[in-house]
């Protein structure tokens, strides 16, 4: 393989992982996609579940073997043949036992290759959790790029909450943390999946930050660990509380959007 030219782009990330992990590459291109995995969180991701991918088929794959009758088979047609004089036509096996045979042998190519196929397929398709990520950090993006990010503007968490109420007959905790540095700046309705969901926005400094609340009727508030991914630049946590799952967006520093989780878990009494 020639050594690569300028790439960027996901998918050709993708080609250059798969020719390095099949040993493909000339050492040019094995550099340019060690250099890439060093570079690229999300890459490395891919990376460790490809190997895993792999692992896991050769580990539960069975591989099919030519069986002991039809190899003792063939070794009795090659002895008898040595045993002929020449010119002796030899009887082969009916054509029924020798397609049985490769019948067997196909079957499992067939069920090597669907295996791996699926296997590929859902390593390489996003995960529903992915695909809310990016809706949320999409419809973040949208809102910085409006006139506000609010729809109702407000610091008084008594004026917000009751404008959820008239908007959507429902309305997440909302914590006033103007003393730890985040000031409410209001709220808005985004579309999350089709439905109408309520988010709080704060502020830290220039910074925005969405608090996004998903509506989960019964839900009872978990003390487990809120969970954290990046998205174009953008962190986001998400984490299970009462009646609704939130998800914080922002392009705060991780460390000072932890602390604004931690926080408002608090005040909501779901830490």
């Amino acid at each position: 393989m020639n050594s690569p030219s300028s790439r960027s782009s996901r998918e050709e990330s993708l080609m250059l992982l798969n020719a390095y992990l099949d040993d493909e590459l000339d050492a040019a291109s094995v550099l340019d996609i060690e250099r890439r995995l060093a570079d690229d969180p999300a890459l490395r991701v891919e990376h460790d579940r490809l190997m895993q991918l792999r692992k896991t088929l050769s580990s539960h794959l069975k591989v099919e073997r030519t069986s002991e009758d039809f190899r003792n088979r063939v070794a009795a047609i090659a002895q008898d043949m040595n045993d002929k004089p020449p010119g002796t036509v030899v009887q082969l096996p009916s054509r029924e036992r020798r397609w049985k045979d490769w019948q067997q042998m196909a079957a499992a190519a067939v069920l090597a290759a669907a295996v791996t196929a699926g296997g590929m397929y859902g390593f390489l398709r996003p995960s529903p959790a992915a695909n809310e990520i990016a809706a949320i950090v999409a419809d973040h993006q949208r809102a910085l790029l409006s006139a506000a990010p609010f729809d109702v503007a407000s610091s008084d968490r008594h004026t917000v909450k009751p404008w959820f109420d008239s908007k959507l007959a429902l309305s997440p905790q909302v914590v006033d943390l103007a003393s730890d540095g985040f000031p409410l700046a209001g709220g808005r309705v985004e579309v999350l999946d089709g439905k109408p969901v309520p988010v709080l926005v704060y502020r830290r400094r220039a910074h925005v930050i969405s608090v996004v609340a998903v509506p989960h009727a019964e839900q009872k508030s978990t003390t487990e660990p809120a969970l954290a991914a990046t998205k174009d630049g953008y962190s986001v946590i998400r984490w299970h509380g009462r009646d609704f799952d939130y998800a914080v967006v922002s392009d705060l520093a991780e460390n000072e959007l932890n602390e604004f989780v931690t926080r408002w878990r608090e005040a909501a009494g779901e830490n």
